[in-house]
């Protein structure tokens, strides 16, 4: 071999150099951070057949969630909002559980949608931290009225029980915007109904345009009956056929909606409804999951040997319902995690089965009673309008906080 072989310079290996994408208050968001969020939608957009729209529009669509999604873990950082192991695990336990499947079988199916263990609990956290803090911040302030419940009830039961599967396209304006304002959102509206009846994929057209939670996913909410949609999507939906879409306004928003598919009023199962009594015990840092599941055991012996099951609930139960002898009162069994929903339909009344995962704890329950659903419940009803009532908030609250954040995009995605 020559010297001028042996001194000859060796190429170094390309160093992929990572670069600041936005800058949210006294943090940022890298390129690399970006790249791993768009590959993991893609994949999973891919695996639902949802035509996925040029990487460089999903990236922005992606960015921005991840801006707003920082303002909301730096929100609740500063009002002290902390996320425990415990809790994490917990919730991991429960989303196995909920599927049907131990814990390691669970984390081989989300490492098929290109989470490793320690990213998928990293997602499990900061999504406890943001629901807490929707908790705190918003649904405390949800009033509901029994006036508002009255109406929303005969409302419902005029209803026929039809299902619609419904995709939709939200274009957001400030409540108090002016005329020339909502006029301009309602022109881009209509632009993009004209491409989409010109041939555009919804999917690809949410994605790169919607402004609500369901963007990413092409816009699809999934099956609902009228009680669960706007009651201008009703209206408009009652004049529709499978497959046409339509503008429809509403307050703070214009829609461009989808029908995808329409039910007749289902009946048998759905219609199920049992009256409820639990006992829940949160893993923490001082208990951990095995410990609870132990305690509640114990509980499950002393009840099964003649102790009141209120006596029980009152004196160890850590969830909201202690105070009520453990009573969730009357249940719809199909909105049941899959896990009480099953133990709900099989119970023998008055037996108590357990411990099993919920969001909200590890739980004893007790079927107190059961009966074919005649309509919807005074608190099944308060429940969907406090729902409605703190989503609306919460995207003013989300607006205005990214309205206060310092927020710079030093380089374009």
């Amino acid at each position: 071999m020559s010297a001028a072989l042996l001194q000859a310079p060796v190429a170094p290996r390309p160093v992929t150099i990572d670069k600041i994408v936005a800058v949210v208050n006294n943090e940022v968001i890298t390129q690399n951070q970006l790249d791993r969020r768009v590959s993991l939608l893609i994949k999973r957009l891919a695996a639902r057949d949802v035509t996925v729209p040029p990487r460089h529009l999903l990236a922005r669509k992606v960015l921005s969630q991840m801006v707003l999604q920082r303002l909301e873990l730096q929100y609740a950082h500063n009002i002290g909002i902390r996320v425990s192991r415990a809790q994490v695990k917990h919730a991991e336990t429960a989303l196995a559980a909920r599927n049907h499947m131990t814990l390691p079988q669970f984390e081989q199916a989300v490492a098929t949608e290109g989470f490793t263990p320690a990213g998928f609990r990293h997602r499990l956290r900061t999504e406890i931290t943001i629901r807490t803090l929707i908790m705190r911040r918003i649904s405390r302030s949800v009033i509901v009225t029994r006036r508002a419940v009255d109406r929303f009830l005969a409302q419902t039961r005029a209803a026929d029980g039809t299902r619609y599967h419904v995709a939709e396209i939200t274009l957001q304006f400030p409540v108090a915007a002016d005329t020339s304002a909502r006029q301009a959102v309602r022109k881009r509206a209509l632009r993009i109904l004209k491409k989409i009846r010109a041939g555009e994929p919804f999917s690809q057209a949410a994605i790169a345009h919607s402004q609500d939670t369901h963007a990413l996913e092409g816009g699809d909410i999934g099956w609902r009956t009228a009680a669960h949609l706007r009651p201008s999507f009703v209206r408009a939906l009652r004049q529709m056929k499978s497959g046409d879409v339509r503008l429809v306004s509403g307050r703070g928003a214009y829609y461009v909606i989808k029908l995808k598919g329409k039910r007749a009023g289902l009946k048998g199962p759905e219609h199920e409804q049992v009256r409820l009594r639990e006992i829940v015990l949160r893993p923490s840092r001082r208990v951990s999951l095995l410990i609870a599941r132990e305690k509640l055991k114990a509980l499950k012996t002393r009840l099964a040997q003649g102790a009141h099951f209120k006596t029980l609930a009152r004196a160890y139960s850590e969830g909201s319902t202690a105070a009520r002898g453990g009573s969730l009162g009357w249940m719809t069994v199909a909105g049941l995690p899959p896990a009480l929903a099953e133990a709900a339909r099989h119970l023998p009344l008055h037996t108590v089965g357990g411990p099993y995962a919920t969001a909200r704890g590890q739980a004893l329950i007790e079927v107190v009673a059961r009966r074919m659903r005649a309509g919807m419940t005074r608190n099944e009803a308060r429940r969907l309008l406090r729902m409605r009532k703190g989503n609306a908030l919460y995207v003013r609250w989300l607006q205005t906080l990214r309205d206060d954040a310092y927020v710079r995009y030093p380089s374009r995605v």
